[in-house]
């Protein structure tokens, strides 16, 4: 007489483990895809309401905020009203798909009388397809807020950048000029106030030139390459290897990515330089020394987030100089004072 089999063999229970486990991937596939669309949701709702705070700010106020701050409130600029008492935050995680890692970003014109809103969808939502948006008085925009060549106001300041579309990147065409001035003699610290130097002193300098950072202030204190550091949201300080490809892209002859302490990529330097003709506008500024003093208005040179020297911190830098066509590229102490160029994320 035959027995009747009792449990599963082997090679049954791998087949039901094996179904177990495509049933459980598709489970968290389809969860993780219900949230991303549940955060898609909140945003559009999140902008709408903000649309809808503005409009009542801007009837009361007769202007629009020139800033706003998610996570904060939205008070009236020449009233005791209160138009929202907790500005959304972009829900988390916020790199959804084919989003930035970015908060939603406001910024008005200059005069008040219109307003944008960068914020992204990672997947069709509503009437809206996929992608970065730009909330407007007239609707919502199937496209990114900005628009290179078009200029940044610094929500921080209210000061004005221009910025050019070189080969593939977009530059600012003007140097980082945020922060309070300190003497020459004193360095930068790490103490929440964005600290700068002008050029001899002169406050006239930065206004006109931009002001010289020392390296870990213009990185705000972080080491990690393609820092946001001092520059705007949705900018960052360029690495090596983006300043590399601005070289390769106006060079006209040799261009070695690895030179140190030498000149080359002629002629990006002169098509770099304030009148060139790649409208970059790299003003020959000077800089400040480690010792305090400031000297060498015949050039200009620029920090990058890069630093590989295992022994310390010597960032990567470019010069320009007035007397060479060509672009230097070396390495150089922190405690230099040198021009902050920011690029587009």
């Amino acid at each position: 007489m035959t027995k009747n089999k009792n449990g599963f063999t082997l090679m049954e229970l791998l087949i039901v483990l094996a179904i177990i486990g495509v049933i459980m991937s598709v489970a968290v596939i389809a969860i993780g895809n219900i949230r991303e669309s549940t955060r898609n949701v909140r945003r559009l709702s999140d902008i709408k309401q903000i649309q809808s705070a503005l409009e009542l700010y801007r009837t009361n106020e007769r202007t629009y905020p020139n800033t706003i701050s998610t996570g904060q409130a939205l008070l009236g600029s020449t009233s005791s009203s209160t138009y929202m008492i907790q500005i959304p935050t972009n829900p988390t995680p916020r790199n959804d798909g084919i989003c930035p890692n970015d908060n939603y970003l406001y910024q008005n014109n200059a005069t008040g009388t219109s307003y944008k809103i960068d914020f992204c969808l990672s997947t069709p939502t509503g009437n809206l397809t996929a992608g970065e948006k730009c909330a407007t008085p007239q609707g919502i925009l199937n496209r990114n807020c900005f628009l290179c060549g078009d200029s940044v106001i610094d929500s921080r300041d209210a000061q004005l950048y221009p910025t050019i579309l070189i080969g593939t990147q977009c530059w600012m065409a003007k140097n980082l000029n945020v922060g309070t001035q300190i003497k020459g003699n004193t360095d930068a610290t790490n103490n929440n106030v964005i600290e700068k130097y002008c050029f001899n002193n002169d406050a006239n300098k930065c206004a006109t030139d931009g002001g010289l950072y020392q390296w870990s202030e213009a990185m705000q204190y972080i080491t990690t390459e393609s820092a946001q550091g001092l520059c705007p949201t949705g900018w960052h300080i360029p690495t090596d290897a983006e300043q590399n490809t601005l070289d390769q892209f106006l060079n006209d002859t040799t261009c070695n990515a690895n030179r140190l302490g030498v000149w080359d990529c002629a002629n990006a330097g002169t098509k770099l330089k304030a009148g060139g003709i790649s409208h970059f506008e790299g003003l020959l500024t000077g800089i400040r020394w480690p010792s305090g003093a400031f000297n060498g208005e015949w050039g200009a040179m620029f920090w990058s987030s890069t630093n590989i020297y295992q022994s310390g911190l010597l960032p990567e830098v470019r010069l320009l100089d007035a007397g060479y066509p060509a672009v230097h590229r070396d390495r150089y102490e922190v405690t230099f004072g040198f021009s902050i160029r920011c690029l587009k994320n």
